[in-house]
């Protein structure tokens, strides 16, 4: 008799335990097929996206900034580092630059930002002893009060970034992911992704790319002209124009000229340029080497520098006071490109820039 119930008590378990093992089977092919659709429709979305245009492009962080910054205090002598703002960040083409120079190019330009505290950050540091490039307008080599982005990455980099492992991990694993992806570049919320994918003329590609090195490339031909290029020098201008007035290039380009001629020009004076002077001497008292370089600029985005800061009590003000080598684009037939926007190099022409450019600073002994 015990036999028998110990007989039935064993089966009946072995029956509880297969019934039990059914649901979990069924919901682990559930899960694996509900993943392989999901990889299916995020492959068909990227095919989808290279299709139309897209290119994978990495994002610019604070995090791939102090990356960057991070190199340029162990490479010493072979640091080649780039300070400026879109300019230097858009126009320099950097496997061209390790080509011709031999150098470790380092790209520390920030779009839209300020300078000073990224030289001061590198004055400040005994460690670099490199060759350093600077590029920007001449107002912004005047020393000023207020903090803006370029504070908070150098911020980031010496109180949260060098002291820990993980963040160096993550944006390495990140920007591995994202230059690979078009998904990532197309920046459009899931809600919308796919109606946009199958509408005609929805979807438009990002002009701007960015590469793991922070390297970045502008292609012209993905932006509606003339429209781009009168926003950019409305946003350089500062100043509202009544554009229902405009009917054709040589009207906008006379209310421009207008607007100019109600602000006076900056005459500045060597002592405005005391600080900048002061943090390039501490580069070149180690033994590193800087230069500043004024590049290209064309059209209205012209006339507003120079109506704004006359070359002549602005530049070469600071070029007469300056330990350092200075270049102007303006002064060489070579380095004048087309630029769509007035501002910034198509990518098609960055490696000829490059090239170029190089060639100027090598006859100041620059490299």
């Amino acid at each position: 008799m015990w036999v028998f119930f110990l007989r039935v008590t064993v089966v009946h378990s072995s029956i509880s335990n297969s019934s039990d093992r059914l649901p979990q089977q069924a919901l682990k092919r559930t899960f694996l097929v509900g993943m392989a659709i999901a990889v299916l429709l995020l492959m068909v979305v990227e095919l989808r996206l290279r299709q139309i245009g897209f290119e994978p492009t990495v994002q610019d962080s604070k995090e791939l900034w102090a990356t960057e910054r991070s190199k340029a205090t162990l490479l010493g002598k072979q640091a080649l580092i780039l300070v400026g703002d879109s300019r230097m960040q858009l126009d320099m083409d950097l496997d061209v630059l390790a080509a011709t120079t031999g150098l470790t190019p380092v790209q520390l330009a920030i779009d839209g930002s300020e300078f000073l505290p990224v030289l001061a950050d590198l004055a400040a540091d005994e460690s670099i002893t490199g060759t350093v490039l600077v590029s920007g307008d001449v107002w912004k080599l005047v020393e000023k009060p207020h903090t803006d982005r370029a504070n908070e990455w150098i911020d980031f980099y010496h109180r949260e970034y060098q002291a820990l492992v993980a963040p160096k991990l993550e944006t390495l694993l990140k920007s591995q992911v994202q230059q690979w992806s078009a998904l990532y570049a197309s920046g459009m919320p899931a809600s919308d992704l796919l109606i946009r994918l199958i509408t005609p003329g929805k979807v438009r590609p990002l002009y701007l790319s960015t590469k793991p090195n922070r390297q970045r490339d502008a292609d012209y031909q993905l932006v509606e002209q003339p429209l781009f290029y009168i926003q950019r020098v409305l946003r350089n201008l500062g100043q509202a124009v009544d554009l229902t007035k405009v009917a054709s290039e040589a009207e906008f380009e006379r209310l421009v000229i207008d607007a100019l001629q109600r602000s006076a020009p900056t005459r500045y004076t060597p002592e405005q340029f005391f600080y900048v002077n002061r943090l390039s001497d501490r580069i070149l008292d180690r033994g590193g080497k800087i230069a500043f370089i004024s590049f290209p600029m064309t059209g209205l985005i012209f006339a507003i520098d120079e109506h704004r800061s006359p070359r002549q009590f602005g530049w070469d003000v600071f070029a007469a006071h300056s330990r350092a080598i200075t270049l102007n684009a303006q002064d060489y037939p070579a380095l004048h490109f087309a630029l769509p926007d007035g501002s910034h190099l198509d990518v098609r022409d960055k490696q000829a820039f490059t090239e170029r450019l190089v060639s100027g600073l090598k006859a100041k002994a620059v490299f």
